[in-house]
Formats: structure tokens, sequence, C-alpha cells
């Protein structure tokens, strides 16, 4: 049973009178127990649904209704099945206090995972969930795998003996789901030939394997009592890279995918150019910070410059990683007559200066680098250092609060056509927002 967090207007369940409160029992007979339940039942076109009132009162709506329609129902989010492994690189761990309180919930939740693309280790499925993934065909999964040996992978996660990955990816495979994997490296561990064993395993499987992503462990400055780990060496950055490519490339001939992607920030630590955005065909896993950066630049190469721009000022806060790549681009837009264009280079005081993407800036870090510079009329900072339509950054400062402190409007961008149009209209973006 699960309860209903709201009814669109003029929907299905509007006008069959379901409304915010009720409980959704069943479907057809079957008992819901969360959101996923409800989205595999729900699409028969004739639907008995068993309904508990907030008074207590049980009622029985049947409904023919259209295959494609879902009847405009919205669940809550359920709670997420934590993870019992202890990581030696967990994030969690290295989190410093006072961010927000979702940051610090190890999910590993393969409804999550099928929802939403949150990473999983396959160490916690009981029976009945190995039968309900394939039963309500959830697929793709994102599985974190980092390492297909098996006494290697127990030591890495810290758990209890973990399952043999690889017996599971095959299990999941012979059941005709879909994954998507990554690796999360770590120097002199994980890497070197047991990478290359990791993703030769890993290939075996494709096409269920539909692609595998490269990721550098990720350190903060929060690590005291933790397993000892260091970030990788840009030579050892390179060749990590180097290996990679051998791969893909082979793959590219054998199945016409790379299948195998280094991470944007791999590129970065070992100071090579990244590869244009053909080279990441449909970006299955641009989420995981692969491709992010070719995708930005593809866009900033096709987006079309006016050729004069009305004054204004404007500033532009990102990232110590993402910094040289910016300053390229806005070296271009500089050139057209009107446009004044700074940038700020945000340091990551929350989690330490080994932590340079752009998407894990605080609303600190960003007040903190702006702090007594002339901003002009606007500044313009990365949409993914926010929680997605909340506005609130990790830290938990909102950013109507920082917008406050700034004393110029702020506004976000994903791309750099984002930025052109803010530069291109102007009178919408210069009036500073309500606080909620």
């Amino acid at each position: 049973m699960i309860e209903i967090a709201d009814v669109l207007p003029n929907s299905t369940a509007a006008w069959y009178g379901l409304k915010r409160g009720d409980r959704l029992v069943s479907v057809n007979g079957r008992t819901i127990r969360d959101s996923i339940d409800f989205q595999f039942l729900v699409s028969d076109e004739r639907l008995s649904l068993q309904v508990r009132k907030p008074d207590g009162t049980l009622r029985t709506l049947r409904i023919v209704k259209e295959p494609d329609d879902t009847l405009g129902i919205r669940f809550g989010p359920f709670t997420i099945r934590q993870c019992r492994n202890k990581c030696i690189f967990c994030f969690v761990d290295q989190m410093p206090q006072g961010c927000r309180k979702s940051l610090y919930v190890r999910d590993d939740d393969f409804r999550a995972s099928f929802l939403y693309g949150n990473y999983i280790t396959l160490t916690n499925l009981r029976a009945e969930d190995w039968e309900r993934i394939f039963a309500q065909r959830l697929s793709p999964l994102y599985i974190s795998v980092h390492t297909t040996e098996p006494v290697l992978r127990t030591a890495i996660m810290r758990g209890r003996k973990s399952p043999d990955i690889l017996a599971s990816l095959k299990r999941l495979a012979a059941g005709g789901i879909r994954m998507h994997t990554q690796i999360v490296l770590c120097p002199g561990i994980n890497d070197g030939q047991h990478l290359v064993r990791t993703i030769e395993d890993l290939a075996s499987l494709y096409p269920a394997v539909q692609s595998i992503a490269v990721v550098p462990v990720g350190l903060t400055s929060h690590r005291q009592g933790l397993y000892r780990l260091r970030a990788f060496r840009k030579s050892e950055a390179h060749r990590v890279i180097a290996s990679v490519q051998q791969l893909a490339a082979r793959y590219e001939r054998r199945f016409r995918t790379r299948l195998v992607f280094p991470s944007d920030e791999l590129y970065i630590q070992a100071g090579m150019v990244v590869p244009p955005l053909s080279s990441y065909e449909d970006l299955p896993q641009i989420e995981n910070g692969v491709g992010m950066v070719a995708q930005f630049l593809a866009d900033a190469k096709r987006t079309r410059l006016p050729s004069r721009l009305s004054p204004m000022r404007i500033t532009v806060v990102t990232g110590v990683s993402f910094a040289p790549i910016l300053r390229t681009v806005l070296a271009r837009l500089r050139k057209v007559p009107g446009a004044s264009v700074s940038q700020i280079t945000a340091k990551n005081s929350l989690f330490g200066p080994s932590v340079t993407v752009a998407g894990l800036l605080a609303g600190k870090d960003i007040l903190k680098a702006i702090k007594g510079k002339h901003l002009g009329s606007l500044l313009v900072i990365p949409a993914n250092a926010l929680k997605e339509d909340e506005g609130i950054f990790l830290d938990n400062m909102k950013l109507a609060d920082v917008e406050a402190v700034a004393g110029v409007p702020i506004r976000t961008v994903n791309t750099f056509s984002d930025l052109v149009g803010l530069l291109k209209t102007p009178s919408t973006h210069l009036r500073k927002r309500s606080t909620p």
C-alpha cells in the first residue's frame, strides 16, 4: 500500500475522485509496494483499484483507460535500501557535516537504479528481488563493478564476502536485463592488469553490458581514519586512458561500439584533450561524468553567435577542472561587440582542493570566490551545482540566499548556448528572484 502524493488536474485519476492522501492498496488484485509496481500493473486497459481513504473506508474503482494512460497519479519517494558495504573509497564516508540530508544516504537499491540510474553493487539482493527484476523487466540497471576478481572485490568493498559479481552479471544477462557498469579506479589497487581483466570480463557479456565507465576515485579532505588512498598522478592517468582506448578500439571493430569510456576527470588528470563528441556515441554514461566536456564543447562550436549584443557585463563561475576549458570558449564570446564576460574560478572549501569539479561547488564556495569582485549585472553559475528543481546547494544554502549576498541576479546554465541566450535577452534576466 502506498500513499498518493499528488493527482494531476483533469487526469483519469481526478475524474474518478482519487485525491492526495488516498492510499492505493492493490491493482487488479495485486498488492502495490511502490511506484514500480504501479507502473508495471497500470499498463492494463481495464483496472480494478482498491483504495483506502483517509477516514479508513475502502473503495474499489473500476477503470477503463487507454494503454498509455498512467492515470495522472504521483507518489512520494520510497524508502531507499541502504548499502551494507564499507567501500574503501565511499564518498559518503568523506562527507563534511552540514550538507543536504540526502547526501549521507548510502543507497544500494535496485529500484532506484532502474528509476533514476543510481549505481548498485548487487550485494544485497534477496531471492524475491531477483524474481521481481526479471518479472517486471527492470532494465537497464546501473551497476558498480570495480573489479570482477572476487577476492579483490571483497577487499575493496570491505563487507562480508561479496557474491561473485561476474556470476550475478551473467544471471542478469541470461534474464534479458541490460546493464550500464562503472569501475571506480584506485591507483595501485584495481588498475593495471586488474582493470584490463575487469573490462574484458564485462565486454564478454556484450550486448547485455551496454557500457563501461572508468572513473578515478574521488577523494575529499575529510578522510581522517579512513583507508589510505591517493589520486592518480598525471602519468598514471595517461596510462589508464591509453589502456582503455586500446581496448575500446578493439571493441569498436568487434561490436561496432567502443563500449568502454574513460571519464572526463581522467582526461583532465592526465592533461589530455578530451575526444570529440562522436567518440561517446549516444552518451550512455553522461550522468557519470563521461562525455560532459565533449558535449559542452560541441554545443559551443555549433552555437551561432550574434553579430552584436546589448552592452552588459556578466561574470561566470566554474570549478578548477573546467576553468581552462571554459576560458577558451569565453574567449570566442568576448569577440562579439557588446559582450563583456568575466570568469571566476571557485576552489572547493567544502570538500577540499582535491575536489575540482563544478558540480560539487557549495554555496559558500561561490560566495568566497566572488567576495570583493565586481560582478557586473549578472552572475552565472553551473546548473549542476544545485539540486534539480529545488535551488539548493550541497551545503544546504539556497540559491536565493547566495543571490542576496552577491547583490546581483544569479542564473544557472547547462550549456554554452544557454549562456548566449542570457546575453541575447538581458532584460528578462536582470530582475532578482524573490526569496521563497
